[in-house]
């Protein structure tokens, strides 16, 4: 069997396609591991009552399809201290269905009383949910399948040249 020669060009653009995508997989992963550890963290946070202000669905288009998210603004308390917050839960939440979206918001009623977990280190942030739902979002299914693509391509390509 013949091989044929690859040109160096080539094999830099698919090293510097790999690269690109291994950092943008990377990325993805060290975020999204964030997230779940603040997620986790919220759990252990103090808990003081708020009140809920205002309480919509935010009509959104992510990777070309429209979303409902549920957001909610919130005030409270610590150590006499007013603070405003918007967030429900550290991973956004982003319905297909518009009435599941208002479905989440009946407990969140304008005028109500809800709990609210500040974080003790930064008050100023607070989540209404403690904990996640941590889900892989197709964006990092896709950069992470890529970069491995990739990554095995200049592997063969490499072998194919020695």
């Amino acid at each position: 069997m013949e091989t044929i020669p690859l040109a160096p060009d080539f094999l830099f653009a698919q090293f510097a396609t790999a690269f690109a995508l291994c950092a943008i997989a990377g990325g993805l992963i060290l975020a999204g591991r964030l997230s779940i550890r603040r997620a986790a963290d919220s759990e252990k946070w103090p808990v003081v009552p708020g009140i809920v202000l205002d309480a919509s669905v935010a009509a959104v288009r992510e990777e070309g399809h429209q979303r409902f998210r549920p957001t909610v603004r919130y005030s409270y308390e610590v150590d006499g201290k007013r603070y405003e917050c918007s967030r429900i839960q550290w991973t956004a939440q982003g319905f297909r269905k518009y009435h599941r979206a208002r479905r989440l918001l009946d407990r969140y009623r304008s005028g109500s009383t809800v709990k609210v977990h500040y974080d003790p280190s930064r008050p100023g942030t607070a989540v209404l949910q403690t904990g996640h739902s941590a889900v892989l979002r197709p964006m990092h299914i896709v950069a992470s399948t890529a970069a491995i693509y990739t990554v095995f391509t200049i592997g063969m390509a490499i072998a194919a040249v020695h």
